[in-house]
């Protein structure tokens, strides 16, 4: 039994590789590829489609389908490691894994916004270099963040887009750091996902 269950975890763990890969070279010319292309997408797609199907998922701007879909595999290699190194799964650490997936996921997107807010804020200090399609890229990518946070925090009458993008940014870096601090811990605090862990049922 110990056996299969370490061939599978194995097996999953390519393949989480595998899908990494794919949604990577996705954003070159995977064309050029040929059929080890047409290989990737023909093992990748039937998982892949999955997640595509949940409409909360594929947002106006952003597909967080490929996401879900790479923590759903990350849960599933943590249940597995778990129980090919212990030889069960206690309910702690089932909510710890749920948890450490989650945050893996939701961290993963404030480090995306976030290195996509910093990139907005180059064109600031450059004139006539925000026509770029890059920074149209860029703008469509943050844009809804800095939006709801202007909803959130009203400034004032004179506070521009420019101040709205910089906290964007620095709420994003907080809310980074400080998941990755309650998360996964520093120090004599062991974070949540530790305590989790800790529970014997």
């Amino acid at each position: 039994m110990l056996i299969v269950l370490s061939v599978l975890l194995y097996v999953l763990v390519a393949y989480l590789f595998l899908l990494s890969i794919r949604l990577v070279l996705g954003w070159f010319a995977p064309d050029a590829l040929g059929k080890v292309w047409d290989f990737m997408t023909a093992a990748t797609d039937p998982f892949l489609n999955v997640f595509r199907r949940i409409r909360a998922l594929r947002g106006a701007v952003i597909d967080f389908s490929p996401l879900a879909a790479i923590v759903a595999l990350v849960v599933a290699i943590s249940f597995l490691n778990r129980l090919t190194s212990y030889g069960r799964i206690t309910l702690g650490f089932a909510l710890a894994s749920l948890l450490g997936a989650a945050w893996w996921g939701t961290s993963c997107l404030l480090l995306f916004l976030l290195i996509a807010g910093v990139l907005r804020t180059i064109p600031l200090g450059f004139r006539g270099v925000s026509a770029s399609p890059l920074w149209k890229v860029v703008d469509m990518i943050i844009q809804p963040v800095v939006s709801w946070v202007m909803r959130l925090f009203r400034l004032g009458p004179r506070t521009g887009y420019t101040q709205h993008l910089l906290l964007t940014v620095g709420l994003l870096l907080v809310a980074f750091i400080l998941g990755q601090y309650l998360i996964w811990g520093t120090g004599p605090y062991q974070g949540l996902v530790r305590l989790l862990e800790s529970i014997p049922v």
